[in-house]
């Protein structure tokens, strides 16, 4: 792999490296004035989107893999390092558990950012086969998912967004659904629409297929184990259409 990196490659995964310093400053920084950690990790992902964005000009996509490597070892420091940056970065990365996750992963103890991580290795695995698959769907995990999450956090303060109750996730929002799938159709058709010059209209069934998939696997997987499902089970979805 290391050979057949070229000096793009090379300049790309510095260039993230550098990123992910900044993003643990960042999250530290909004720790530090009061901002709950599961906002802080929904702040964080849209801005993983630049660096997804950079995907398409990788000579080799197997360099993809160097910069999950940077992300999973800053997430090990932060796991281990008990220096005081360190420590407010293990807070703020980490997930508070719901108490039915708990129930069921009772004693399994993930680093931080662990869920995003997991989803990251899964879209580019998908991006390594099936690059217009792992590219619509790594935006998907970045700018979808956190959007429906911030429409689901002001439906605490509007009653009128109309709470679904789902047993997993009672916090969830209509609206937040809807916002999750109009945004998966469009990322989802302009990857495609960038790889194969397809009209959007003719991708629109296999795409709204795709983003109701993602909106039912949001809805009844608990925890934030929901996300790496949801990029599983749209890949497949989409290789299937």
């Amino acid at each position: 792999m290391f050979a057949s990196m070229t000096i793009g490659d090379i300049v790309l995964n510095a260039l993230f490296a550098v990123g992910i310093l900044q993003l643990a400053w960042f999250s530290v920084m909004l720790l530090r004035r009061g901002v709950p950690p599961a906002s802080i990790q929904h702040a964080v992902m849209p801005l993983l989107t630049i660096w997804i964005l950079m995907w398409p000009v990788y000579s080799d996509s197997r360099s993809l893999w160097i910069g999950l490597v940077t992300l999973i070892f800053t997430s090990a420091l932060a796991a281990s390092l008990n220096a005081p940056f360190w420590q407010h970065l293990r807070l703020a990365w980490t997930a508070k558990p719901l108490e039915v996750e708990m129930r069921i992963y009772q004693g399994i103890v993930l680093p931080p950012l662990a869920y995003p991580i997991m989803t990251l290795f899964i879209a580019s695995i998908w991006f390594r086969n099936i690059p217009e698959f792992g590219f619509g769907l790594a935006l998907c995990l970045c700018l979808a998912f956190p959007a429906a999450y911030w429409t689901d956090y002001l439906g605490q303060r509007m009653p009128r967004l109309l709470k679904l109750g789902f047993p997993a996730h009672p916090e969830q929002t209509l609206v937040g659904h809807l916002v999750l799938i109009i945004i998966c159709i469009v990322l989802l058709c302009w990857s495609l629409h960038i790889y194969h010059g397809t009209d959007w209209q003719a991708l629109f069934i296999a795409t709204l297929i795709t983003a109701l998939t993602a909106s039912a696997t949001r809805a009844l997987i608990p925890g934030q184990w929901y996300a790496p499902a949801a990029v599983l089970s749209m890949g497949f979805v989409m290789w299937v259409l």
